[in-house]
């Protein structure tokens, strides 16, 4: 139930909406389509009684007849079963394109991702949006669209077969018994016992499944986090190192792979059994009647397949069981993820905004409760350069995020000020896109080629005018210098009312650094600067300077 009522919870947001209507239509015409196919197999489960007895009779002119009958059914089963595949994929896709972009909101909303990294987020959040969404969607449409047309199936082929098995009349203990529809009977006890005895063997492949999800998208993990920091490795000669913790990463998903392939090994050993034996049972069920003539050899080729048609769709939740548990997995681990994306709106917290940056007894706390920073007073007025200043690990870095609105950890009184705001971390965050994206980051409009080349020229990297329409990845081309020059040629370009700087130009000489600085008091002059910088003599650039003094450590 836990999984139904998780499956309910994550597809609500897409069939609820009224604008999916065209999802409907295609989820409709996926089972219409399915239910022609029932009706196609059918009229073949017909068709075989008269083939056979026409076999039987050596009626060749009527067997003629009869295959040309069989090759409409073929051409009619094959042009739906064609449709029916496309027309779920379209839904496939459409579904996954809607949920894909609901859970990248709900990820980047309030800025949830961050929040959810300070606090112990989910394993692998990249991989539940891509692979997870992809299994639950592919899996959802397949498992309730065939649930429906097996349904079907059984309906029409179960009136089929209680017909054919007639009323049977056993002896037992001296008593006489009279069953109507024993195939039918046989077929139901036999495939209800076969799916219990399936969930008993495959009910650990649940954990397993979940585990292996956790322990592949680790591994690749891992490996991009080797090509990421690929320099650094190798400034340590650490390929050694690397080595055998993506060996200890491989070695956790070779030792869930045993473990799963050991559960199927057992599950494969009963269900291919039982598929086997299904296929003999209606004849052995049949023969008594066929061998007093009461049934003709159509009629057992027909007794079969009808027998094979009701177990073959009874027997919905053996076929599918892997799938189901897959399925059962990516449902937990989705439900998992959106939950956290929802506790996590719980820890924003929101600041009014005023007419300057101020706090009146603000208090940073450490994702554990411990206070980093107790009764912090500041204030700085529009257009005002403050440093903070402090010995490392005190909270200024901490304090900046704060101030902009991303700390949640913290209490008391602080208001936001007015305009726009950007923080300058130490290290730029330069993904791989065009240089003129790169530069308007984090902006969606396009600049204008005059105002990039302006500022890429007074931020001292000329030489990357004619590349403006190149796409790289600028975080192994440029160096730290540079990478740093090119995120103050963002704030140049974004026009902050107040910027924020986290030791911004710390891979910086010190000529350079105050050359920049002292740019970026002249080309914005009427933004308010708070900054943190180790750098000596970069602090006359600042009007005040703010001394934190730890917090006291409970004896």
């Amino acid at each position: 139930m836990n999984t139904l009522r998780r499956f309910v919870r994550l597809s609500r947001p897409f069939w609820h909406d009224r604008g999916q209507w065209q999802g409907w239509l295609m989820l409709a015409a996926v089972i219409g389509l399915g239910l022609l196919v029932v009706q196609i197999n059918v009229l073949i489960n017909s068709w075989s009684k008269a083939f056979y007895d026409t076999l039987a009779a050596f009626d060749t002119a009527a067997l003629y007849g009869l295959v040309g009958q069989y090759a409409l059914y073929l051409g009619a089963y094959v042009l739906i079963i064609v449709g029916l595949d496309y027309i779920r994929k379209r839904l496939e896709l459409r579904w996954r394109q809607a949920m894909t972009a609901r859970l990248t909101d709900a990820w980047l909303a309030d800025h949830a991702f961050y929040r959810l990294g300070l606090s112990g987020e989910p394993d692998n959040p990249d991989q539940r949006i891509a692979q997870d969404v992809d299994l639950m969607v592919g899996l959802s449409i397949e498992l309730v669209a065939s649930l429906v047309i097996n349904l079907a199936q059984v309906g029409a082929f179960a009136l089929i077969l209680w017909n054919l098995s007639g009323v049977q009349t056993f002896s037992l203990f001296g008593e006489s018994f009279t069953v109507h529809g024993y195939l039918l009977w046989i077929v139901v006890i036999y495939t209800l016992t076969g799916s219990v005895l399936t969930h008993l063997i495959g009910k650990p492949l649940h954990a397993l499944n979940y585990e292996r999800e956790h322990r592949e998208a680790d591994f690749r993990a891992s490996l991009l986090r080797k090509r990421d920091h690929a320099e650094q490795i190798a400034l340590y000669r650490g390929e050694g190192v690397e080595r055998e913790q993506l060996a200890r990463r491989f070695q956790a998903i070779a030792s869930n792979w045993r473990q799963l392939i050991g559960r199927e090994r057992d599950l494969s050993l009963f269900t291919v059994a039982y598929q086997r034996l299904s296929l003999i049972i209606p004849v052995f069920a049949a023969m008594p009647a066929f061998m007093s003539k009461a049934i003709t050899l159509g009629g057992l080729m027909q007794i079969r397949s009808a027998f094979s048609a009701v177990h073959d769709s009874l027997s919905w939740f053996i076929k599918l069981y892997n799938k189901l548990v897959r399925w059962s997995a990516a449902l937990e681990r989705l439900d998992q993820f959106e939950r956290a994306i929802e506790a996590s709106r719980q820890q924003v917290v929101s600041a009014p905004q005023g007419s300057c940056l101020c706090a009146q007894g603000l208090t940073l706390c450490r994702p554990d409760g411990s206070a980093l920073l107790s009764n912090l007073d500041l204030r700085v007025g529009q257009g005002q350069w403050l440093r903070l200043a402090g010995r490392s690990g005190l909270g200024k870095s901490t304090l900046l995020r704060t101030l902009q609105g991303l700390w949640p950890y913290c209490r008391g009184n602080w208001q936001l000020p007015p305009g726009r705001s950007l923080l300058l971390p130490q290290k730029p965050y330069l993904p791989q896109m065009r240089l003129h994206e790169l530069l308007a980051y984090p902006q969606l409009q396009r600049f204008d080629d005059v105002l990039l080349i302006d500022a890429l020229v007074k931020v001292g990297l000329s030489e990357l005018v004619s590349r403006l329409g190149d796409e790289a990845e600028w975080e192994r081309v440029l160096s730290g210098g540079e990478q740093q020059r090119l995120s103050l040629a963002r704030a140049l370009l974004y026009q902050p009312d107040t910027l924020y700087l986290d030791e911004a130009t710390s891979q910086l000489d010190f000529n350079a650094a105050y050359g920049l600085l002292r740019m970026l008091r002249r080309e914005l002059p009427q933004c308010t600067v708070v900054g943190v910088t180790h750098q000596v003599g970069l602090g006359e650039l600042f009007e005040r300077t703010l001394e934190l003094e730890p917090q006291p450590q409970p004896a």
